[in-house]
């Protein structure tokens, strides 16, 4: 990141206090290196739920927050579909962008840390190459918040196929309880258009975040432990949707 880049960054933001569609502003503090980025007020995200979406405009730079276990493995991912963005994540909310160690640039891999404290920073800057950025953040962690979203089908071990039909775009997600060490098959029949089939133990799973993955439409393995298995069936139809049918069965 080059100085001129950063003091167009805050200047913006300072003035303006919303550049696009912002979520949080990004308030500045002095310090060592010049200005810092106080996330304190940064919008909550919640652990292992969807992803949230924002657009940044040209230069904008988003505050986001969670609330963390020390102890407890966390990865903040950022998802970009248009323009380009920096994540930067901090255990302070006070984020200097020139020396912060956790930073991902591009938004390309994500960031893992252990949490110390009782919540994490996150900023979310566009590069400034673009005319703004279109991106989505999340944060997954495997040692809590393994609840069912809203909206999530319980399947039955060995019932019927439950039928289910998609809007373009959407996503069916599903939950069984397994036992470790069982061997379990996820079968999904597809009757019309196309989907893709991610398995995982984390509730939000999806084509980002997943364990397991199948594009044939059948996922078998053994459970590796006692608990809520998680199934995204990803409509890939085209305008058109999908439909299918899906059942898990175990010997």
């Amino acid at each position: 990141m080059f100085p001129f880049r950063l003091a167009f960054i805050l200047i913006g933001c300072l003035f303006l206090a919303a550049c696009g569609d912002v979520v949080a502003p990004v308030v500045l503090v002095p310090c060592p290196s010049g200005t810092c980025w106080d996330l304190s007020d940064g919008a909550l995200l919640d652990v292992n739920d969807a992803p949230s979406e924002a657009r940044l405009g040209f230069h904008d730079v988003h505050a986001w927050r969670v609330m963390t276990i020390p102890g407890h493995r966390y990865l903040i991912l950022t998802r970009v579909f248009s323009g380009s963005a920096d994540t930067y994540v901090a255990l302070s909310p006070i984020l200097d962008p020139f020396t912060n160690i956790m930073t991902d640039v591009r938004s390309d891999g994500g960031v893992s840390f252990t949490a110390t404290t009782g919540a994490a920073f996150i900023a979310v800057g566009d590069r400034g190459n673009d005319a703004g950025t279109e991106y989505s953040v999340r944060v997954v962690s495997y040692d809590e918040g393994l609840e069912p979203l809203p909206g999530t089908t319980a399947l039955a071990i060995n019932s019927p196929p439950v039928p289910r039909a998609l809007a373009p775009g959407e996503i069916g997600r599903f939950v069984f309880d397994a036992m470790r060490d069982e061997d379990y098959t996820i079968r999904v029949v597809t009757i019309r258009g196309a989907v893709k089939t991610f398995a995982s133990l984390i509730p939000s799973v999806d084509d980002d975040v997943y364990d397991l993955a199948d594009t044939a439409g059948v996922i078998a393995f053994r459970a590796t432990e006692t608990g809520r298995y998680y199934v995204a069936v990803l409509d890939r139809g085209g305008v058109a949707g999908s439909e299918f049918g899906i059942e898990i069965t175990s010997p």
